[in-house]
């Protein structure tokens, strides 16, 4: 029960952030010229050496300490805290932290290849005729949660893996 209760919240995570950050972007991307304390920072050779500052020292530390290779991250911040962006071998990564620089969480987005090989065994020992469409793996307290978004002729459906179990959030018909 532990695990389909947490398979859930992943799941909640990860839709919340995907609208939440996708929109939230959006949003600073558009007024980042008109409204004060919007803003997204890019590190990397063209970054300003002040950019960082508005961003919690906490955050940044530990995003540094734990993605040494990542120059040229995004951070943006936002109403509840901070979002630290970047793509990597295409694995499409976000880095959520709270105002007082905790992270929050790490969300992954990826392909069936990058799958790590135990989880694609579960999923396509059940549901072998669907194609994966995409992976969003949410890292809550360092327990990988995985939603897996597939199709096949007739069927969209979402699920959700957990320490080896897996359990269907949403199915949806084609048509």
């Amino acid at each position: 029960m532990k695990n389909v209760l947490k398979t859930f919240v992943a799941t909640a995570v990860a839709a919340v952030m995907i609208h939440n950050a996708d929109a939230q972007s959006a949003a600073v991307n558009l007024s980042q010229n008109n409204a004060p304390g919007s803003a997204i920072f890019t590190t990397g050779e063209q970054k300003d050496k002040n950019a960082l500052s508005d961003i919690h020292p906490r955050a940044v530390k530990d995003f540094q300490r734990s993605f040494k290779s990542i120059t040229d991250e995004q951070w943006s911040r936002l109403n509840d805290g901070y979002i630290a962006s970047f793509t990597e071998d295409s694995v499409q990564t976000r880095v959520g932290y709270n105002r007082k620089g905790n992270r929050q969480y790490t969300l992954r987005y990826y392909d069936e290849k990058k799958l790590p090989g135990e989880v694609w065994n579960i999923v396509k020992s059940t549901y072998y005729a669907y194609t994966i469409l995409t992976i969003a793996e949410v890292d809550l307290n360092d327990q990988p949660v995985y939603i897996i978004y597939m199709q096949d002729k007739t069927h969209l459906k979402t699920i959700g893996v957990y320490d080896g179990e897996i359990k269907e959030v949403n199915n949806y018909t084609r048509g």
